[in-house]
């Protein structure tokens, strides 16, 4: 039996461009910073220059080259930690050699664009409340 939950609501699509030689995972890491809201990766395309990834057995590894995003995923959801604001997430990715093998994990460093990435996020409000509807405008 599955647990209940709340509901995420006001889904909203957006799209976060990184050009060659940026950090895809740092431009990601601060549009969920500039957003009150809870942010996750719907899709991603492009190529990656060099890659930090988790070990499973602690530590990190760095590959260098140029790889394929067949797959990029994570989130970052609003907590309050002592009274402050903060965001708790992390991602992942599966890259492509030029062989064809795949190979990815846990994003723990750099991500570096090869070629620009597009990233597809959606942010939503996770403990589910709607967005407050104001008629000022700012």
């Amino acid at each position: 039996m599955a647990d209940k939950g709340t509901t995420g609501f006001g889904l909203t699509p957006h799209i976060v461009s990184v050009n060659a030689g940026e950090d895809v995972a740092y431009k990601i890491m601060l549009f969920s910073q500039n957003a009150p809201r809870a942010v996750c990766i719907l899709s991603a395309t492009g190529a990656i220059s060099n890659v930090t990834l988790r070990q499973t057995f602690g530590g990190t590894v760095t590959y260098e080259g140029r790889f394929d995003i067949v797959s990029l995923s994570g989130s970052f959801i609003p907590s309050e930690i002592s009274s402050q604001q903060s965001k708790k997430g992390g991602f992942s990715v599966s890259l492509a050699r030029s062989d064809g093998r795949i190979f990815g994990g846990g994003v723990a460093g750099v991500l570096t664009a090869a070629s620009p990435v597009q990233v597809i996020v959606a942010s939503f409000f996770a403990d589910g409340r709607e967005e407050s509807t104001s008629t000022n405008d700012f």
